[in-house]
């Protein structure tokens, strides 16, 4: 039984990308006297029955409490998303980047009490609808497949062609007044930018500023 919600849900957790922009393998920067990888798989595995991590290449990889699987396809995010839907046990999943270190569970709870007949339930927020840190379903598979064939891999355009259930922006505000949980850190000065973020937000999940 899920730990949120009556059906069994899965944890995902994409962290395949190249990191260009920062220069650096993201899942391995220091954060709060772990990986950011670690920091965000220890945040989501409580809210969740299993977990998965979704990786290009596992060697090296901390200790992670969850099971690392390798992209079946490579596709950006939209092959980590069909890796971890086609590879999990349970019907549903809650999807998030490995780079969002400020995840909300009162978001994810709020999402996973949506229609589970919809392919996916999202946050919207005054930036649009999220594709990360929201719902899919296996039932969205046959979807992403089409997307793949087509050479389409935006996670916005997937949205675009699944039936979606979306967490009103208001409802958003209310649940995460500080707007961080839809931070990802992109570039160097994301990652600096975020340790003051870490020390305002009051997040159970957010870190205190160690040397890093």
């Amino acid at each position: 039984m899920s730990k949120s919600s009556a059906a069994p849900v899965a944890g995902i957790i994409l962290a395949g990308g190249q990191s260009r922009r920062m220069g650096r393998d993201k899942t391995q920067l220091p954060w709060q006297g772990q990986t950011l990888l670690e920091h965000v798989a220890a945040a989501l595995q409580p809210l969740v029955d299993e977990l998965l991590i979704v990786v290009k290449q596992p060697e090296g990889l901390p200790r992670l409490p969850g099971r690392v699987v390798t992209d079946l396809v490579e596709a950006h995010a939209l092959g980590g998303l069909y890796t971890g839907l086609r590879l999990m046990r349970a019907p549903r999943a809650v999807v998030c980047a490995c780079d969002a270190p400020f995840l909300s569970p009162a978001i994810i709870q709020a999402l996973l009490a949506r229609d589970a007949d919809a392919q996916a339930v999202v946050p919207e927020t005054a930036q649009g609808r999220q594709p990360l840190q929201a719902v899919y379903t296996k039932a969205a598979l046959p979807v992403i497949e089409a997307q793949l064939r087509r050479g389409r891999w935006a996670l916005r355009e997937l949205l675009a062609a699944l039936t979606v259930e979306t967490l009103h922006p208001d409802l958003v505000r209310r649940l995460d007044p500080s707007g961080l949980s839809f931070l990802n850190l992109n570039t160097p000065e994301d990652y600096a930018a975020a340790w003051p973020d870490a020390q305002r937000c009051g997040s159970p999940f957010a870190p205190a500023p160690k040397n890093a």
